[in-house]
């Protein structure tokens, strides 16, 4: 996961996650306030598959820096990608690679000055949902920071189900931040939600541990601290999982009696490599009734779909321990 992975992964959920910042873009110019115009020139498209109105100016020719502001867009989002291609062709590609076929934006300021990038967005809205209030920021280094208010996303977007975060189904939260660089991410999101489960804090932290000789990362970690998790849904996963069941009773839930399931603490440590297959190196929640840790793995590959292998020892206050060993499709977790 690089400098480019690492940012879809945290902006997409997390989406991952949900990360501490610091104030290394102080000394940024502000996008709405360029140096200088060369050039610029207003636009107003018109067509069946894609409408805009805004202005483009262009602000260095050597090397090449300008900016695109839009007060609307609606449609497929091509013209937009190719118009900021020869100003920073990596970013188009990003953008492309997600295969977004429509796209809604409101008041829209994206500023690209070589690897520097600055976008202050109000509301940008696809198939799957929609975000508000996005300002992202990359300076020439490659460090980079976004902010962002409310997201609600129906379903994840092919470009962030990634290993790092396997989401499925609807998700959300009321805001996140997230800073890091080429080798190094973390994040931090509040009222976080996912099909099936809700938490009051979301914290994540990711890290290349190692890249090939083309530099393209091969092992990668990740880890996550959620607080304040209420999960209705591992009701219906017991149903479908017999040792997620067997579990919860020996810790004295019924899964039957649809009793609440609220968890002080959901820590989880994984290492994913570029074969498909996911370690999760240590897992452990924390409830006033029980104590779960383990380890086990996922795999991202394979015609079943996603399956997680998980070892687990569940302790409750009274002194019982118990060993539960569970295989399952990853999609037993989502409540229906």
């Amino acid at each position: 996961m690089g400098g480019s992975l690492l940012k879809s992964c945290f902006l997409g959920c997390a989406v991952v996650m949900f990360f501490h910042l610091t104030p290394v873009f102080a000394a940024e110019t502000s996008a709405s306030q360029p140096v200088r115009e060369l050039l610029s020139q207003y636009v107003n498209i018109d067509r069946a598959d894609f409408k805009a109105k805004g202005k483009i100016t262009l602000h260095r020719l050597q090397p090449l820096a300008g900016q695109l502001v839009l007060s609307q867009a609606q449609g497929d989002p091509e013209w937009i990608f190719k118009t900021i291609a020869p100003w920073n062709p990596a970013l188009s590609k990003i953008l492309r690679d997600m295969h977004i076929k429509e796209l809604n934006l409101a008041e829209a300021d994206l500023l690209l000055d070589g690897s520097r990038i600055q976008l202050d967005l109000q509301k940008a809205t696809i198939p799957e949902g929609w975000v508000e209030n996005v300002r992202f920021q990359q300076n020439e280094g490659g460090e980079w920071r976004v902010e962002t208010a409310k997201l609600r996303l129906e379903s994840m977007p092919y470009r962030f189900n990634s290993v790092a975060l396997p989401l499925i189904g609807a998700m959300g939260f009321d805001q996140m931040q997230a800073s890091g660089n080429r080798e190094k991410g973390q994040a931090l999101a509040s009222k976080v939600f996912g099909q099936g489960w809700r938490g009051n804090r979301l914290e994540g932290s990711g890290e290349v541990l190692a890249r090939d000789g083309k530099g393209s990362p091969i092992l990668t970690h990740v880890a996550w601290n959620a607080t304040g998790v209420h999960a209705p849904g591992l009701q219906h996963a017991a149903a479908r999982v017999p040792a997620l069941g067997d579990l919860l009773r020996f810790a004295g839930k019924d899964p039957k009696k649809q009793e609440p399931l609220d968890f002080e603490r959901v820590l989880m440590q994984v290492e994913a490599d570029n074969g498909g297959t996911v370690r999760i190196k240590s897992v452990r929640v924390e409830a006033p009734w029980v104590t779960i840790s383990g380890d086990g793995s996922w795999t991202t590959k394979g015609k079943d779909g996603e399956r997680a292998k998980l070892n687990l020892l569940a302790k409750t206050p009274d002194g019982k321990e118990k060993r539960f060993k569970a295989t399952f499709p990853l999609s037993s977790l989502v409540e229906p």
